[in-house]
């Protein structure tokens, strides 16, 4: 069951398409796809490969720490592919490339974006990294985000008949609700003769509106900042909260989940504390 936690259980309702927003914990992303099938591969494309680094090493999660050198969880990540384009160009090329080798289209196939199978589960992570911070040199609108989004879509709609279970999508983004950019471009010179170019922008509208209609399922995470209790350094106790909102149904029926990110000590050969979670 696909999952974004160390243990099987809670595990996340079927879904086809989910989009992952607010504050969650960094290792979010790595344990969903561990959690793919035995013997099926996973697609992880994130913005940028430091940040992402960075965010893990910063968090410190225990699971990953004490078992990402055993013989399971090693077999499960060499079934992950990451790719790091670094701007909203490359991400479309690299998703308009990705074919099997076993594709019959008469497309040239790219060895680097060639899969050996069909993945089960296609991630994306962190797409507002391209587009913040907003810059008016950089003529991005709504739909420049909502493109990266149907790309991925039609990547999914075009392998999954190749596979005999349908490919998942998951977008983690914790900057979405942050992200606001303008509906269209303002023209660089007057359109009509006779008009005046003004000074106006183009006001920016959120993205995360029209974004959640491309889900079938949207997550919203809340973490609390560190008991008030808790030691100075930092390595508090955070509560956090997991809604879970199936798009189309009423809020009396979405899924809650709580619980804490507790720092122990708990590796002797890591003298840094490390994130357990407490349910």
């Amino acid at each position: 069951m696909a999952r974004m936690f160390p243990t099987s259980d809670p595990s996340l309702p079927p879904y086809k398409s989910l989009i992952i927003q607010g504050d969650y914990h960094p290792s979010a992303p790595i344990h969903m796809c561990l959690s793919v099938p035995t013997g099926a591969k996973a697609l992880l494309l994130s913005s940028a490969r430091q940040a992402l680094i960075r965010s893990l090493r910063g968090y410190n999660d225990e699971w990953l720490l004490t078992n990402s050198g055993t013989g399971n969880t090693c077999h499960s990540s060499s079934k992950v592919d990451i790719f790091y384009p670094p701007t909203p160009n490359h991400l479309v090329v690299l998703l308009s490339a990705f074919r099997t080798h076993e594709a019959s289209d008469p497309v040239p196939l790219d060895a680097k974006a060639t899969l050996d199978s069909v993945p089960s589960l296609l991630v994306l992570h962190e797409l507002s990294a391209y587009f913040l911070p907003m810059n008016a040199n950089k003529p991005h609108t709504i739909a420049s985000y909502l493109q990266l989004v149907s790309h991925a879509l039609a990547l999914a709609s075009f392998l999954s008949p190749q596979s005999q279970t349908p490919m998942r999508f998951a977008l983690f983004d914790s900057q979405l609700d942050k992200l606001k950019l303008p509906v269209l471009r303002t023209p660089t010179i007057p359109v009509f003769d006779g008009e005046e170019s003004g000074d106006e922008t183009p006001r920016p509208e959120s993205v995360a509106f029209m974004a959640h209609k491309y889900f079938e399922w949207v997550g919203t995470f809340d973490r609390s900042d560190p008991e008030t209790d808790s030691p100075s350094d930092g390595s508090g106790v955070r509560r956090c909260t997991l809604t879970l909102h199936k798009q189309g149904s009423d809020n009396q029926s979405d899924i809650m989940w709580q619980w804490s990110e507790v720092p122990e000590r708990t590796h002797s050969r890591c003298e840094e504390l490390a994130i357990t979670f407490a349910w």
